[in-house]
Formats: structure tokens, sequence, C-alpha cells
């Protein structure tokens, strides 16, 4: 790997990697990329280049202008004594040229690989570099961290006075990512982004009004895993698709109160659609479906055999265990939503009342105002 002070490799050049294979402290991100560039005319014409970031967990993609690269070279460069040389020049026209928009492009990406690639993890991973990729909104460990330090101070307020914890779909994702990783290493055990994991899943399986909304324009398309509250009594999801939102069958039979708003097209997106169970081959035996109260199955039937095979018992048996097949592999089952008491589904797209509606048992109070329903 050459060194901040030396002379470039290409971009392509197996020098950029060689160094990861050995152990060497390098910061979270594996990989940026910069494919495209877009003119905007507002506030005016400029040029936002697109840098998608990878580490292990996950990617996301930020938008930042020239500008915004230029400032984070001089903060580097005060502080690291980078040679200026690699960072690409100004120009005093021509800017929105393609030719020079896709010559700054791929300078601009090599010189967020050599950041990045750095021998000095403190490059890498200093304050500046981190907030220009949007590392404490994005990764896992930072996000969780910062969720941390968060419940640490406010936890239990939030509990003893009932408040909403708010939730983006990114800290949804990261929190249900981090537990699914097993140690941290010792690098980052010494580093800001480790935290008391115990006590942030603790709090979050005992907080019992929870509100999931997106907090930036990254957490829209974010799938989000909600098993991980396992006290919530209280739900809300707002400006984002339920079909997005994961596990929801797993707090079906303990949520009292629930609202979505410009979430849904139609009341089964969320009451049938999120909760629907795929029957696993315990839930059959012996030729028989197990069928309780509420539920209900969807089978995709074989076709049965044509008529010039011959009706022998052999052929009967075969075409049987085939639909059985297609049966226990393809079918749902859907609870009713016994412990609520109050649903709100006002300011959707909903535009009638559907059989969903019979999964309420127990409802008690319904909002479906700010929808397109047909009166």
């Amino acid at each position: 790997m050459t060194s901040l002070q030396g002379s470039l490799p290409e971009s392509a050049s197996g020098l950029w990697r060689v160094d990861r294979e050995y152990g060497v402290p390098t910061m979270r991100v594996k990989h940026v990329v910069i494919h495209e560039a877009h003119v905007r005319e507002s506030p005016d014409r400029h040029v936002v280049y697109r840098v998608d970031v990878f580490t292990q967990e996950r990617n996301w993609c930020v938008y930042r202008r020239y500008s915004e690269f230029l400032r984070l070279h001089e903060k580097i460069s005060d502080v690291f004594k980078m040679f200026k040389g690699s960072f690409p020049p100004k120009q005093l026209s021509g800017n929105l040229s393609p030719a020079v928009i896709e010559q700054r492009r791929s300078a601009l990406e090599h010189y967020l690989l050599k950041i990045i690639n750095s021998h000095n993890r403190d490059v890498s991973s200093c304050s500046a570099v981190l907030r220009f990729l949007d590392m404490h909104k994005n990764d896992v460990y930072h996000v969780t961290s910062t969720l941390c330090r968060y419940v640490r101070t406010f936890g239990e307020a939030i509990l003893h006075e009932k408040h909403f914890f708010v939730l983006s779909p990114t800290q949804l994702f990261c929190l249900h990512k981090r537990l699914r990783i097993p140690n941290v290493d010792a690098d980052y055990k010494a580093d800001a982004v480790f935290c008391d994991l115990g006590s942030l899943y603790d709090f979050v399986s005992r907080v019992d009004k929870v509100c999931v909304k997106p907090c930036s324009l990254q957490d829209h398309g974010v799938r989000s895993e909600v098993t991980l509250l396992r006290g919530v009594k209280e739900l809300q999801i707002q400006t984002v698709s339920v079909s997005l939102v994961k596990g929801l069958a797993s707090l079906q039979l303990q949520i009292q109160r629930l609202k979505a708003s410009q979430a849904v097209t139609a009341m089964k997106d969320l009451l049938i659609d999120c909760v629907m169970e795929r029957k696993t081959q315990a839930s059959y035996s012996g030729g028989n479906w197990d069928w309780n109260e509420w539920e209900r199955s969807f089978p995709l039937v074989p076709k049965p055999p044509p008529n010039n095979v011959p009706d022998t018992q052999s052929n009967k048996n075969s075409w049987r265990a085939a639909y059985n097949s297609k049966v226990m592999f393809n079918s749902y089952t859907i609870h009713p939503w016994i412990s609520l008491l109050y649903l709100d589904l006002s300011h959707n797209n909903i535009r009638q009342l559907d059989d969903s509606f019979s999964l309420l048992p127990n409802l008690q109070e319904l909002d479906l105002s700010y929808n397109q329903i047909d009166v």
C-alpha cells in the first residue's frame, strides 16, 4: 500500500486491498464506489456525486458535491499533512461538461479509496471522514453505540413516564443485525463504537410504546425487524410501508393500540399480509390438517392426473402425495388480533373495508379518516 504522501496506484490495482489480509487495523468501511454523477438545478446548477459505501454488514449511499469533498480534504490535510496533489483541483470553467464530470468522478473515487485504505488508521477513522460517509447514521456499530448512549441517558425516563421510543427503520435494522454479530474485535472495543449491548437490548425488550418512522431520506426502503420489541403494547408506523416491517406476527397477540399512517393502501396490508405465517411440516400429519378456529389456508392445488393415465390405486396415491406436498408448503396461518382495542389507519390510501375487519374481535375504536373510502 502506498503512503498518503506517495504517488497513487491505479484505482483497480490490487494494492488497494493487500493490507486487509495481514490484520492491519482498518476502518469499518470495506469499499467505496462513485458510480454516478448527477446535474441538479436547485438551488443553483451543480453536480452531485453518488458515493456507495460498503461495510461488512450493509451498504448505503450518500450524495456529495465537489465543494464537500474539498472541505473534507482541507480538514484532513490540516491535521495529517496529506499531499496536496492527491486531490483533484478546481477548474475555472467547464465544470458541467460530461468529460469533466467523468474525469472528476474517477479522481474523487480514487481519492476516497486512498483514505479508507490508509496505513494510518487515524486518517480513515477520523470524525471528518466518518461524518462525510454518514457512518453515524448507517453503520451497525455506530448506530447501536448512539442508541446505547441515548438509552443510558433517557431510558428510565421513557419507561417511567410512558413516552414513545422513536426508532427509524435503519436503527431497527442495525439493532437486529448487531445481535447476530457474536463479538467485537479488539480494535473496536477501544473505540467509541463499543457499548453496553446488554442494557440496550434489555431496554428494547421492556419498552411498551414504540414509534417507527424515518429520520432521513436514507431510511426509505430499509427493511426493519420488530421482533426485539417483546414488551410493546402500543405501536405506531409512520411514513413507512408496512411491507418493509418484518416480525409483526410475533407481536400480534400483545398489541393493544396500533397506528399506521401513510403506510398501507388496504386494511389487509397490515392486518393479514404482515402477519401471515407459513405452515410448517409439523402442522400436517396423517393426511389431515389441524385447523384452528382462525386459520385460513390458500393451497396451490396441483392438477389431477390426465384422463389417459390408468386409474390405478398407485396413481391415485401419487397424486394425493403431490397434492399434500403442495398444500403443506403453500399454506398460511392467520391469527386474529385478539388484544387490539384501538386501530388508527387514518391518512392512508384505503378505498374500502375488506374481510380483514373480521380479524378484530375485540376492537373498540377504529379511525379511518383522511382515506379515500366511498361512502
